[in-house]
């Protein structure tokens, strides 16, 4: 009686294993799936709504990568649409809308398909034309590398070296251009001071101080925030899910071209 007993218990495990492994890969055939769906999304988005302007298009002595992004064809999409990034250290082209209610692109793409890679977007409490004191864009930790997947090279490999490869962050709206460098990155977790509503000059300070004491980066010796610059965080999950942690980019606006 025992000794069937073993063999019984032997075969359920073997059963919930083998119930394990086709969940896995069950689910792992669904992720890349959808990943596929999102890249082929956003490549075709990059392919006829974004090409390199010519140089008489640019503003005078403008010195941001001369992208010519097609507004109205995007909005045509998606009215959420609010601006461009591009990041080159990290090659990073991507459009970016603002949501209108808490989590609504999590898992929305731009063309508004459900889709675990969702969209980048700004939160309900960040300006739309990325003129506030603290403004945030949200993305996904993509397995692929896709979306802000490549962020976890910060932690992984030496994250000093590819922000230093080329510390920009650019934004393209409607109506300027804005460009931004990078002075902080780390590991926090939902809910900190990294998000902090920042619309006085002293929650300004107290802000900076908080980014001072976490950063895991030196801020450029030429980089100035005396004369409080706007500052915009790109933001990501690190780690396992369901962890809260997260890691975060601080930027500050250091040029602008009005364009159009």
């Amino acid at each position: 009686m025992k000794l069937i007993r073993n063999r019984a218990f032997r075969l359920i495990v073997i059963l919930i294993c083998i119930g394990i492994i086709i969940y896995e890969s069950i689910s792992l055939y669904n992720e890349n799936k959808e990943y596929n769906i999102a890249g082929t999304e956003y490549k075709e988005i990059v392919e006829n709504s974004v090409s390199v302007a010519e140089t008489s298009e640019l503003p005078p002595g403008a010195t941001y990568p001369p992208l010519h992004v097609d507004f109205a064809q995007l909005k045509s999409i998606n009215k959420d649409f609010t601006g461009w990034l591009y990041m080159p250290c990290f090659d990073l082209n991507y459009p970016v809308v603002h949501e209108n209610e808490i989590d609504e692109y999590i898992k929305k793409t731009f063309e508004g398909k459900y889709n675990s890679s969702g969209c980048l977007f700004t939160d309900v409490l960040s300006t739309k034309d990325f003129t506030g004191m603290h403004d945030i864009i949200f993305g996904h930790n993509m397995r692929n590398g896709s979306m802000f997947g490549q962020f976890k090279k910060l932690i992984q490999d030496d994250g000093k070296d590819i922000i230093n490869s080329n510390p920009y962050v650019y934004i393209y709206t409607e109506n300027a251009v804005y460009k931004y460098k990078v002075f902080a990155y780390y590991v926090t977790t939902v809910g900190s001071d990294a998000y902090s509503v920042v619309t006085s000059e002293q929650e300004y300070n107290d802000f900076i101080k908080y980014i001072s004491s976490n950063s895991l980066y030196e801020k450029p010796a030429d980089l100035s925030l005396d004369n409080f610059p706007s500052i915009l965080t790109l933001s990501t999950c690190s780690g396992r899910s369901g962890s809260g942690k997260r890691l975060v980019i601080h930027s500050a606006k250091v040029e602008s071209w009005t364009i159009n």
